[in-house]
């Protein structure tokens, strides 16, 4: 059972102590993630810290269950997500690079050429899997941090090699991928020949210093 009491100020601290401790392996989670900011954490762990920081004394792994800790937190306001469902699915379109500067012919050259279709979704996944999030990698902006849930699991992809260059021969990797906000995809295709993304993220970070 979990008491009634625990605060936000209490759920902070538990995450702090996380973040400082890390999570011992027998209390990550299995089903649910507790969003906080733009990172995840095992729900039941957090309670069971943040009773600490409430009542004194940090609840035991058996006097409560996962459910009982989602609903805990969903009643009041906080978003847990359920991995079985599909909610960490990341938002996955052909990222519309037929709009930009090579143009739509070159654009069907590049899906016909593209073996692995779902190379952006798996580069999308793996990136949210390792940091918990999917910030941009040019200027950091992070849909989920904005937005809340309708912005959560959302970025663009865009690819390193321009369309014109692909042999047709080459699968792309995961490293050929970069993760980008909407604006900064936008800055990439904006000129006759696509910028590399080194040259628009000096470009931001000179422009954020010199404000």
């Amino acid at each position: 059972m979990i008491p009634d009491g625990i605060e936000e100020k209490h759920l902070k601290l538990a995450i702090q102590e996380i973040i400082k401790d890390g999570i011992p392996v027998s209390r990550k989670s299995v089903h649910y993630d507790y969003l906080h900011g733009n990172k995840r954490y095992p729900p039941k762990y957090v309670i069971s810290l943040a009773a600490k920081y409430a009542f004194g004394n940090e609840l035991s792994s058996n006097d409560f269950n996962a459910v009982r800790a989602r609903d805990y937190l969903r009643s009041r306001g906080h978003t847990v997500i359920d991995r079985r469902d599909g909610a960490l699915d990341v938002i996955v379109s052909d990222d519309d690079e037929s709009s930009f500067a090579e143009g739509k012919e070159k654009y069907r050259l590049h899906r016909s050429k593209e073996r692995d279709s779902s190379i952006t979704k798996k580069a999308k996944a793996a990136r949210l899997k390792d940091t918990g999030t999917l910030s941009c990698d040019i200027c950091d902006f992070d849909f989920y941090n904005k937005y809340g849930k309708l912005g959560l699991g959302f970025i663009e992809a865009h690819h390193k090699v321009p369309v014109s260059e692909l042999d047709g021969n080459t699968k792309t990797k995961i490293s050929d991928l970069a993760l980008v906000c909407s604006n900064c995809h936008r800055m990439l295709h904006r000129q006759k020949s696509t910028m590399h993304i080194s040259e628009l993220k000096k470009i931001v970070e000179s422009y954020a210093t010199s404000v």
